[in-house]
Formats: C-alpha cells, sequence, structure tokens
C-alpha cells in the first residue's frame, strides 16, 4: 500500500464498514437483559417487522438470496420460467433466479434513479415472463406505481427487492410495503447490529403459509407435501440481537443522514462527481451507501486508480460491482457485455466512500479532500457529467 503524501504515519485508517454496534456492547446488552430476554425472539421479531413494514407476514432467514429462493419456490416459479430485474445491484440477490432454474432476463436501468426502468422492463417481457424483481437502488425507491400497473396488465408476480433500502419512502408508502411479496436484509452496511439476516414479507396468507413451510418444514401431508423443505432454523440468539437493533435504528438512521450532508455538503462544489438523485414521487431516501458517480470523461481504469489512490490514504473505498449479467457465470451461460448499456457504463464510473456509524463529519471531510484530489492527479479533472 503506498504512502500518501503529506500524510502523518500515525494517522488512522477509516474502513469501509463497521457494524453500529461493537462486540463489546453487544455483549453488555446481552448480559444486562439476561438469557429470559424475548421470550419466543423469532415470533416476536417477526411480528415487529411486519407491523413496522405494513405488512402481515415476516418470515425470517439467514440471507436475502435465500429468502428469494423460498420466494420463487412458493410462488411456482422454476424451469422454463423468465424472471425480468435489473444487473444493477449492489447485493444482487438475482443470482438467486437461476437456483431455481429460472432464468434471469435482465433490463436496463433508468440513468438518474438507478433502479430499473419500468417502460424497458415492460418491453422485455414476453409469453415465459412470471415475474418482476424490481429493486430500490441505493436507496432510491423504484417507480412503483408504473411497475404495479405493468405486473396488473402482464398478470405478473411482482417482488420488492428492498435489501437496499431501509425506510425510505414513495408517495407516502414505505419501502417494503410493495409487490406480492418484499426482501429486506438487516445487518451491514445498514445500520443495524450484529449478524445478518433477511426478510421475506407479504400480504398473502396462503404465501406465507408455502414459505414457512419451504423454510423449516411441517407441512400436512397431501396439503403441501409437494413443497420443497429446506430445513432452516433462525437462531433465537440472532432474533434478540435483531430485537435489539430495532432500538438503535433511530439513532443510527438520524446519524447517517447526517453524514450524507456532510458529503453533500464537501462533495457539491466538485463537478467532477454527479450530484445524488431523488425523483419527485419520493418523499425519503435512506441511501445504503454514499456511492460518487463519476463524469463521462473517466474511465474503469481511472475510477479504480481513484480506489487505489484511497486506499493508499487509509481510506477504504471499494468500487461498484459489475453489472450481474457481466460476472463470470452469466457470462459462461450466454449473457454479454451490451445487454444493458447505461447499467455497465453507471458500474464502471461508481465509487462507494465510507459510511457508516464510526464516522465524524470531520472524517467525511478528509476523505472527499483526499477523493478530489485524486480525481485530480489522476488527470480526470472537474468533468461535467
Amino acid at each position: 500500500m503506498k504512502k500518501t503524501i503529506g500524510e502523518p504515519e500515525d494517522r488512522r485508517a477509516i474502513p469501509f464498514d463497521r457494524p453500529q454496534w461493537t462486540a463489546e456492547e453487544v455483549a453488555e446488552q446481552i448480559s444486562a437483559l439476561g438469557e429470559d430476554a424475548f421470550q419466543d425472539p423469532v415470533d416476536v421479531l417477526e411480528a415487529r417487522l411486519g407491523l413496522i413494514f405494513g405488512r402481515a407476514h415476516a418470515l425470517l432467514v439467514p440471507t436475502p438470496s435465500i429468502a428469494l429462493f423460498i420466494a420463487l419456490s412458493g410462488l411456482g416459479i422454476g424451469s422454463g420460467d423468465e424472471v425480468i430485474t435489473s444487473p444493477f445491484s449492489w447485493f444482487g440477490i438475482a443470482r438467486a433466479i437461476p437456483w431455481q432454474g429460472a432464468k434471469p432476463v435482465f433490463s436496463d436501468i433508468d440513468a438518474w434513479s438507478f433502479t430499473l426502468d419500468p417502460e424497458k422492463a415492460a418491453s422485455r417481457t414476453g409469453p415465459k415472463t412470471q415475474a418482476i424483481l424490481v429493486g430500490n437502488t441505493l436507496g432510491h425507491p423504484a417507480d412503483w406505481d408504473r411497475f404495479e400497473s405493468l405486473a396488473r396488465k402482464r398478470s405478473l408476480v411482482l417482488i420488492e427487492d428492498s435489501t437496499e433500502s431501509l425506510f425510505s419512502e414513495y408517495r407516502s408508502r414505505r419501502t417494503g410495503s410493495f409487490g406480492d411479496v418484499s426482501i429486506l436484509a438487516f445487518g451491514s452496511p445498514h445500520p443495524n447490529v450484529g449478524e445478518s439476516y433477511g426478510v421475506l414479507l407479504t400480504d398473502r396468507p396462503e404465501l406465507d403459509r408455502i414459505f414457512r413451510t419451504i423454510r423449516e418444514g411441517g407441512g400436512r401431508k397431501g396439503d403441501m407435501s409437494h413443497i420443497l423443505s429446506l430445513g432452516l432454523t433462525v437462531p433465537e440468539g440472532l432474533a434478540r440481537l435483531g430485537l435489539l437493533s430495532l432500538s438503535r435504528l433511530p439513532a443510527g438512521l438520524q446519524k447517517r443522514a447526517r453524514l450524507l450532508d456532510a458529503y453533500q455538503e464537501s462533495m457539491q462544489s466538485f463537478e467532477g462527481v454527479k450530484d445524488l438523485y431523488q425523483s419527485l414521487d419520493v418523499e425519503h431516501v435512506n441511501r445504503l451507501a454514499y456511492m460518487a458517480h463519476l463524469g463521462t470523461r473517466f474511465s474503469v481504469l481511472s475510477r479504480n486508480a481513484i480506489v487505489e489512490d484511497l486506499a493508499g490514504a487509509g481510506i477504504g473505498a471499494r468500487p461498484f460491482p459489475p453489472p450481474l449479467h457481466l460476472e463470470p457465470w452469466f457470462r459462461e451461460n450466454g449473457y454479454k457485455k451490451g445487454m444493458a448499456p447505461i447499467a455497465e457504463k453507471l458500474s464502471d464510473r461508481s465509487i462507494a466512500l465510507p459510511f457508516h456509524p464510526g464516522l465524524l463529519p470531520s472524517d467525511v471531510e478528509i476523505i472527499v479532500d483526499r477523493f478530489k484530489e485524486a480525481a485530480l492527479q489522476i488527470g480526470a479533472g472537474a468533468s461535467i457529467y
């Protein structure tokens, strides 16, 4: 790792991420509560999450990808079926679509919100299309009115991927409340604590019953014996940590809002970065990360050089992952560059900067100053998006 010019040797590193609670804080909280705290913690956490996100049913699972697998299995979507989705995803739960034997059909995104473009998604539907998986990308809600209308007109299942969005709001509705099924993710980098887990939300009791059977078994013979059972159990300790985390969420969200303001103030004068966008239909965006979207003169190589320079200064930044259709498995199965040009262009020029509870506004100023310096030194200059 190269030394940053002008930086003192003992300057502390700024990691990309850090949990909202330290291990010591978690241990203290659990010790203070005692082992009998939160009787039936899994049931209690599921009930509270359903209430918080305005859903009748919530199901805890180990990961968001498993949540999507359960959803597709329970909906009977599998071999020979197609699911329309975006390739531009930090979490990439769409990887679970081929687990069930279905085919992901990647559609391009809106250049401003980075969410799936409804018109382009509609053009990709066909006789084999059974569902649309729509994400609230980086915290910004999708155009849900148009997607709900599309799903109704084409008789498609609508699945909300809210793994990148907690408590964002679209037309007075909280993300996690859209579609036939919603999938949430808790844990880093969300303002949360403890181990990560996924949540499957629905208002349809028959789907919840099937999802639970898939998760843990117990279907009655002749009733749901044809349903695959994964035999999963959710550890009670994980559920207790989840319940503890809910009490810390308001403070965590407030701190993230202050950090976002600090980033906005420090970055606003730099024309090499695209301003953060918020649709007129969106009341609030809880950003998953602070993503710097570089201007048109930046290439993927210059983007990577900026990330390397930041790392040399002890600043943990990360390039946005390649679009899903360009990952090795998808390439080996016929997907290729050019299938989603907007997503490809944006992923090549996006950098996630540190955005976590361990940051101070003074850290943000250091990060942005170093980011600007790196961009200018690399030679891209101040390019307008």
